[in-house]
């Protein structure tokens, strides 16, 4: 184990290449039209869904009911009907300018438009395809609006410059934005936090019109870029998701992700964080079983019990998890060792698992305006050391007593998530002086060492594979999350990117 910072980073890369480190995964930000990356070469599988208007006096959103078919394609327009799908949401610098190529099937009229800034020139138009330069609106939107159709309008694609017609489904630059990562976790992506999906078939359907739906990305989508870009796969399981479901979610892993790659399955997301429907999901179904008087021990112990029985569906069909890389991940909390207890040893849970996760984030307590002295009245620095002592507390207590916990019980500790955490606690999310500091911290380049220090610490006392939280989001009062606040970012304004590449020696 390192037991110092080096700050002279060609030192570094040399000490690097010769001491093993935990390995750096990824989470991946939801799919949605305001992403700040660019997964698939067609920006319209990121669209939002349809929106119906008035057309005359026109009103948006107050439209009737949009018909279309099982997979979300416009099949007529109702009387006084317009409907419009968002593609792209203050898209730049994440979206180029330059010439867009839309293509779709049947006949109807669609009208490229811009809201709020930016520009589109329609530079050639024919039924099933439109030619269009366009300045992407830097805080507006840019849209796909249909006022006539003839024949169901299908197949809908939009194009970036330099892609028109391309068969790849994914962007290069989104591809290579991953190259440094181990692993890639798709909490995000399958939009598992408050998922209304109980049967395989109320999933997004992967010929669906868009993937940025609430019921999450189809898996096969997670599968692909996993396979392409050799990287392995971190799952989430939707809370209330059926058996059934469960198990065709297993054989799709099975039969379709390259066998050299790892699962790393899990149960849905921080069951323990009442913010999230599936933790009061958890709290009455384990209150209906009798597993504890008290609401929130009750919820522990469901999670844990149905953990298992996720990972039982999925042993069955791999028949071997270890040669099948198939590694069953029990989650719990990073400052609550006591918790994590209950959750491995209910029913001696740990037996069916192979790791523990927790969130190991730093400086968490800073968003809270009633500690004393108040944080918004912090320099830069004084942030910047206040979340270096954290980070060291949180690794020599937590962590050191989590791995040990974990370890007694055969199992390894990992994060799903982790980094700093500055972000506004209830009413101090509002306040912009605390915002406006939190974010500046973020972009501090004395944020790269404090990431470093912070894997260094984090593999130092048994920490395995770390999953960042996460790789692409803007920077708002809801948190300054990203490595990168954009997908092509140049990486010497990225800090925090840069840290967390200092230690893998990248």
């Amino acid at each position: 184990m390192r037991q110092r910072v080096y700050k002279n980073t060609m030192l570094l890369s040399l000490l690097l290449a010769l001491v093993p480190q935990s390995p750096i995964g990824t989470n991946l930000e939801p799919l949605t039209d305001y992403q700040r990356q660019t997964p698939f070469v067609d920006a319209f599988k990121s669209s939002r869904e349809w929106v119906s208007h008035q057309s005359n006096p026109h009103q948006w959103g107050t439209g009737p009911a949009v018909i279309t078919d099982e997979l979300g394609w416009p099949q007529s327009l109702q009387s006084n009907q317009d409907i419009e799908s968002i593609v792209i949401v203050g898209g730049s610098p994440t979206y180029p300018d330059g010439v867009y190529t839309i293509r779709y099937d049947g006949i109807g009229t669609i009208q490229p438009r811009t809201y709020g800034g930016g520009a589109v020139t329609v530079l050639q138009q024919s039924q099933g395809y439109i030619q269009i330069s366009l300045q992407v609106p830097v805080d507006g939107m840019f849209t796909l609006r249909i006022t006539d159709i003839v024949q169901p309008i299908e197949n809908i694609r939009v194009y970036p410059p330099g892609f028109d017609n391309s068969t790849r489904i994914f962007h290069p630059d989104f591809v290579k934005s991953l190259e440094p990562f181990d692993t890639l976790r798709f909490m995000d992506w399958g939009r598992t936090n408050n998922s209304p999906v109980v049967s395989w078939w109320q999933a997004t359907n992967f010929f669906n019109y868009t993937q940025a739906t609430d019921r999450g990305v189809h898996p096969l989508y997670m599968i692909e870029l996993c396979n392409q870009t050799c990287k392995n796969m971190w799952i989430c399981v939707p809370h209330m998701a059926d058996d059934l479901y469960v198990t065709y979610l297993a054989y799709l892993c099975k039969i379709a992700l390259d066998p050299s790659l790892t699962v790393y399955l899990e149960y849905s997301n921080e069951v323990w964080n009442g913010q999230f429907q599936q933790t009061q999901y958890a709290q009455a179904e384990g209150l209906a079983l009798g597993l504890n008087p008290t609401s929130w021990h009750a919820g522990w112990l469901y999670y844990s019990q149905r953990s298992v029985e996720v990972f039982e569906i999925f042993s069955n069909v791999y028949s071997q998890p270890r040669d099948r890389n198939l590694v069953r991940v029990l989650a719990g909390q990073s400052v609550n060792p006591w918790v994590n207890i209950q959750i491995m040893d209910w029913q001696d849970a740990y037996k069916h698992a192979d790791a523990f996760a927790v969130a190991p984030y730093f400086g968490g307590y800073l968003g809270n305006l009633n500690i004393s002295p108040n944080t918004a009245t912090f320099s830069i620095p004084q942030i910047l050391a206040a979340c270096d002592t954290d980070s060291a507390n949180n690794h020599s207590q937590h962590t050191l007593a989590n791995s040990n916990n974990a370890n007694f019980r055969g199992l390894d500790l990992f994060a799903y998530e982790g980094g700093q955490h500055l972000v506004g606690v209830g009413v101090a999310q509002n306040d912009q002086t605390l915002t406006n500091l939190f974010v500046a911290a973020n972009r501090d380049p004395s944020m790269r060492t404090l990431y470093f220090n912070d894997l260094t610490r984090w593999e130092a006392n048994g920490g395995g594979l770390f999953m960042n939280y996460t790789l692409t989001s803007s920077q708002s009062k809801y948190g300054s999350w990203g490595l990168l606040e954009w997908q092509n970012q140049p990486r010497t304004m990225a800090p925090k990117w840069m840290g967390v590449m200092d230690y893998i020696g990248y």
